[in-house]
């Protein structure tokens, strides 16, 4: 089916009108998509059946090697959800006596530290690390995460603490140079709270049951071809997550017969800039239209900032080969 010019004016008035355009953030996972299930290597029923020992083993590296905080949360067994569960290791920490906190933070090994020996890291650290491409930084770059370490130690004494995976590199970096600014009380409760985030979604990753904590977020997009009036189907969508100018490509996505495509989906996503690139000419040549040499449009550009990782974005937008329109 084509619409006349006076129809598609009507499916674009429409589509305002009625929020198709709209790009919606809802804190508490309220728009299209959902995160992907949580693939997890516990129930909380096995959970509540362990003894001490069992616990301990299964729990002790989550808050990093710390068996001491899940001995003091065992003793608040049943839990009735997941994150009851997360919430007793995360009560027992912090009603620890402060000069443990603060020996907690000591031991850690710096972010980014590269001469860490294995026994002094877990695992999950260095995924969360590889995540956040701190692990990976250009020799300028890590030379200046460098200095901030020793600059917080030589502060705090003790190591900088931020949820990785909830945080691009360029916010890492903002962050730790705000947080300097700190007084000790302050940046210890920063890094309490921070540990808290790194925590959450370690067990929301390792427990399934009944109230798995919301650690994912997702972007979703939602292509409309005005020149036909209806969904655009085979369009491809790119992310990049921004620093500066320049782009590094996190997702990519193809909208599917409804127009709709998941970019992001089943994993935090980090506080940061971002750019959308939708292939609007490539998508146009595809459905026969007669384009420019080069095309009017080619690739559009949306620039996009996450602040919540949990949360969910919904980015619809309008296009034809000589126009496009987004609208939150």
């Amino acid at each position: 089916m084509v619409l006349s010019v006076s129809g598609r004016r009507r499916f674009c008035r429409g589509a305002l009108a009625g929020g198709v355009l709209a790009a919606v953030l809802s804190p508490w996972g309220m728009a299209l998509a959902q995160p992907a299930p949580v693939k997890a290597t516990l129930t909380l029923a096995e959970v509540n059946r362990m003894d001490e020992a069992a616990f301990v083993a299964a729990f002790g590296d989550t808050y990093e090697l710390s068996p001491w905080v899940a001995k003091a949360a065992f003793t608040k067994r049943p839990f009735l959800t997941v994150t009851a569960l997360h919430q007793a290791l995360a009560d027992a920490f912090r009603t620890a006596p402060r000069e443990q906190q603060l020996a907690f933070f000591h031991k850690l090994s710096d972010i980014g530290d590269r001469t860490v020996k294995a026994e002094n890291i877990t695992a999950a650290s260095k995924l969360e690390q590889s995540v956040s491409g701190v692990d990976s930084l250009t020799e300028a770059d890590h030379e200046r995460l460098k200095k901030l370490n020793k600059a917080y130690r030589d502060k705090f004494n003790m190591s900088f603490t931020i949820a990785n995976r909830r945080n691009t590199k360029d916010t890492i970096f903002t962050q730790f140079e705000r947080r300097l600014g700190n007084d000790l009380a302050a940046e210890l409760a920063s890094a309490i709270q921070e540990e808290f985030f790194v925590t959450r979604l370690r067990i929301a990753e390792q427990v399934s049951g009944e109230g798995v904590p919301r650690v994912y977020g997702d972007l979703t997009v939602h292509a409309l071809n005005s020149v036909v009036g209806q969904p655009a189907n085979g369009m491809v969508i790119e992310l990049f997550e921004m620093s500066g100018e320049k782009g590094r490509k996190v997702a990519q996505a193809t909208s599917n017969v409804d127009g709709r495509a998941d970019v992001l989906v089943g994993r935090p996503l980090p506080i940061g800039r971002y750019e959308l690139r939708f292939a609007v000419a490539d998508y146009f040549r595809t459905q026969g239209s007669t384009l420019g040499n080069p095309p009017f449009l080619d690739i559009v550009p949306v620039r996009l900032y996450f602040e919540n990782p949990e949360g969910s974005y919904h980015v619809p937008m309008v296009c034809s080969p000589w126009s496009y329109a987004v609208y939150r």
